[in-house]
Order: structure tokens, then C-alpha cells, then sequence
């Protein structure tokens, strides 16, 4: 009866940590989705640069993101705006990953395309 009691408890702690970080990935995808539809503002009024205001934001985003391939040198803050939206997308796309391990990844469809 003990070792029972001690396995719910276990469970009931385990599904709580991962709603808990499903929740905090998911305000991350919001809050990079706040700033993408900021970054598509600037790229529809012909904005070229990415604001510094934008950049911070990005890039203290960007930290909450699980990390890429090391060999990856190309997410960080860039200055433009579309290659700054490109780099967001990628960070989405890791956040999505990271609530859904089994989520198909761009990799995986390049391969079904290629089959």
C-alpha cells in the first residue's frame, strides 16, 4: 500500500514538472511569436534593421531555447530583419521539439521528400 501511495506521488510530481515546462515553452513560443509579428512590421514598412529594442528581446528569448547543434553558429541576433525572423523560426521550431520529442523535424521531411 506504501510502495503505491510512493508511485502516485512520483507520478502526480512528474506529470506536474511536465505541464509545467510545456507551459513555460509555450510562453516562449508566444512571446517569439509577439516579436515575429514585430519583425514582419518592420519588413512590410521596409525596415531593414532590426531595432536594438528587438535585438534584446531576441536574444533573452533566445537563451530559453533549448539548444541548437553546437556547430550551429548561425542562431544568434543578427541585425537584419528577415534573417532575424529566420533565426525566430528556428527557435520555434526547437521549442516545438522539446515539447514533442516524437514531432517530426524539418530533417525528417526532407527525407520523405527524397524517398
Amino acid at each position: 500500500m506504501l510502495d503505491e501511495a510512493n508511485r502516485e506521488i512520483y507520478r502526480a510530481v512528474r506529470d506536474a514538472r511536465r505541464r509545467d515546462r510545456a507551459e513555460r515553452l509555450t510562453s516562449v513560443v508566444r512571446a517569439i511569436d509577439d516579436l515575429l509579428f514585430a519583425l514582419e512590421d518592420l519588413n512590410l514598412r521596409g525596415v531593414d534593421r532590426v531595432p536594438a529594442e528587438l535585438r534584446n528581446r531576441a536574444s533573452r528569448l533566445l537563451e530559453l531555447v533549448p539548444e541548437p547543434e553546437p556547430e550551429d553558429e548561425n542562431f544568434r541576433v543578427r541585425y537584419r530583419v528577415v534573417p532575424m525572423m529566420d533565426v525566430l523560426f528556428k527557435a520555434q521550431e526547437l521549442l516545438f521539439q522539446a515539447r514533442d520529442p516524437d514531432r517530426p523535424t524539418d530533417d525528417d521531411e526532407e527525407e520523405l521528400d527524397t524517398a
